[in-house]
């Protein structure tokens, strides 16, 4: 039967391999057994030269009698005057150690001392008919055969493998992969392909855009896939019973080699570390920079809820003056169980501009929190940048969780127009005109080429910023849109300040389309508008000092 041996951890990223190892034990019908030779030494043999063949693994071996040996192998001492049976039997026992094939595939012995013989013996050291040892040619004397076991080889079950099917919460196939087994029933799979092929072929945006009401979405198999393996074995295309393991769950990202390597040393998961599930999916410092107009996103992944812990996303707003204000940004609501959710924690999306009347923020604290007040995960902090960067960029890209990050970039940029244009020529057999000129030209393509700097950065935001060189699905945001950009080439420069090193990341990239007409677009701005106190109207009620409710036609001056 199917015995699955090797699978990996409850949650694995599609992006690094994914283990199963699967084993049986019909894949074999006879366990094959070692050669068992003994060779029997009765009296002793004083004359040089007489000799004995022994033959195994397809090899003759001639072993003889000498005066001197020298290490040769195949050379034994004759026995001399005085000496018995079993100092002669020692003789060829040495012989044996001294001699490679002999060490190659047998364990040697020699029995104690006897009263009539001494048994040299050789056990294969393993299995199979190819050590059975066949003695021949013996002419030396007092030498002869005792037992003599042949060894058997194991027999193995004709077109054997172990067939491996991955599906789906709805048991759609994912992928399926046929392997023989080894020699000892065993094969392994890494599904990750398969995973990978099937987050491949979601064409929809993983993020939410354009942005709707509410500060959170809930995301399905576009993060977090649910699946199970079945193995089962097969012989000359007869599939058995299909043997499952339990659900598991695949995340579309990956950790890099020198991480993965770390924690597979230390037989640690990633998500199995406490720390771990309380951060949110991007590798960006806590604390960053942002402002009005930018799109900031958490994602978050939940893991297994058995008490139903209730979540809301709690935000800290710090004004100028010092003041605090706390906002829930959410409801408390039972988090659904193995599932990542979008927060949307941007300035906007918070509308900080109104955070409270006549007041600037100064930062804001976002973090989940459940009904006990007991955080939920880390916190990270957003500092109101209130300047103004002439050249300003924001990227929003797609980190190495598959989730999603947003990062400025405040140097120098520069925009360069290259133009890719086809052109023919057409002969006409007519007076020339105004309008059949022979050349023509067919199409102009123009393809925007763009240099963006990062300005200034810390080392851990320099090595963050490898997501972005790395990511395959790249935005920048310009006001309330978005355009998929390629990037081509990336620059880093070094500067020592007050002994620390700051970097500076200059990026090269292009637009993902190219345009063949022009127009003018001016993207609508994403910020919101200050929303002023109501004005004093006729019906407005006001309260005197005595508490007494008067209306405004009754306000004497």
């Amino acid at each position: 039967m199917i015995d699955i041996t090797e699978e990996p951890n409850l949650i694995s990223f599609a992006g690094n391999p994914v283990i199963y190892e699967a084993c049986s034990d019909n894949y074999l019908i006879s366990l094959g057994s070692p050669a068992h030779f003994e060779l029997v030494v009765s009296s002793i043999d004083i004359t040089v030269g007489h000799s004995f063949h022994l033959q195994f693994a397809g090899k003759t071996l001639i072993f003889q009698s000498a005066g001197f040996t020298g290490f040769d192998g195949f050379l034994f001492e004759v026995a001399y005057i005085g000496q018995t049976f079993n100092d002669f039997a020692n003789n060829i026992y040495q012989c044996f150690l001294a001699n490679y094939d002999i060490q190659k595939y047998f364990n040697v012995t020699l029995d104690p001392t006897g009263a009539s013989q001494r048994n040299i013996k050789l056990q294969a050291k393993e299995s199979g008919a190819d050590c059975s040892i066949v003695l021949s040619n013996n002419g030396v004397s007092g030498v002869g055969q005792g037992v003599n076991t042949p060894g058997i080889d194991d027999i193995y079950t004709d077109y054997f493998s172990i067939l491996c099917l991955i599906r789906d919460t709805l048991n759609n196939p994912i992928g399926e992969d046929l392997k023989p087994s080894d020699f000892i029933g065993c094969a392994k799979f890494d599904i990750s392909d398969y995973l990978r092929s099937k987050f491949s072929a979601w064409e929809i945006t993983r993020f939410e855009f354009p942005e709707l009401a509410g500060n959170v979405r809930v995301h399905g198999w576009d993060y977090l896939l649910k699946y199970r393996v079945s193995f089962a074995e097969s012989i000359a295309g007869n599939v058995r019973g299909l043997q499952s393991d339990g659900w598991k769950y695949a995340l579309a990202g990956g950790l890099n080699h020198e991480l993965l390597t770390s924690l597979n040393e230390k037989y640690l998961e990633y998500f199995s570390i406490p720390a771990n599930k309380s951060k949110f999916l991007s590798w960006l410092p806590t604390t960053k920079y942002s402002r009005s107009g930018v799109m900031e996103k958490l994602f978050f992944l939940f893991q297994d809820n058995p008490t139903g812990i209730q979540y809301r996303l709690v935000v800290v707003i710090t004004f100028t003056d010092g003041s605090h204000k706390i906002v829930n940004a959410t409801q408390q609501l039972t988090y659904p169980v193995f599932s990542v959710m979008e927060f949307k924690v941007g300035f906007d999306h918070l509308d900080l501009v109104n955070a409270q009347y006549g007041k600037t923020v100064q930062s804001w604290e976002v973090y989940l929190m459940d009904s006990n007040d007991d955080l939920l995960s880390e916190v990270r902090v957003f500092n109101n940048d209130t300047r103004v960067f002439e050249n300003e960029k924001v990227f929003f890209y797609r980190n190495s969780f598959s989730a999603y990050d947003t990062f400025r970039f405040l140097g120098k940029s520069e925009l360069n127009l290259e133009y890719e244009r086809q052109i023919g020529t057409t002969i006409r057999e007519e007076k020339y005109t105004f309008f059949n000129a022979p050349s023509i030209q067919f199409s102009a393509k123009e393809t925007e080429i763009c240099k963006a700097n990062s300005g200034w950065i810390s080392l851990q935001e320099k090595n963050c910023l490898r997501e972005l060189l790395l990511s395959t699905e790249s935005y920048e945001q310009i006001g309330k849109e978005l355009f998929q950009i390629v990037v081509k080439s990336a620059k880093i420069t070094p500067f020592l300040k007050d002994g620390e090193y700051l970097y500076n990341l200059e990026i090269e990239y292009e637009r993902s389309y190219q345009n063949s007409f022009f127009s003018v677009h001016v993207p609508e701005s994403s910020a919101n508008a200050i929303i002023l106190p109501k004005p004093l109207t006729w019906d407005n009620i006001e309260v005197s000092f005595d508490d007494m409710e008067i209306t405004f036609d009754q306000i004497e001056y």
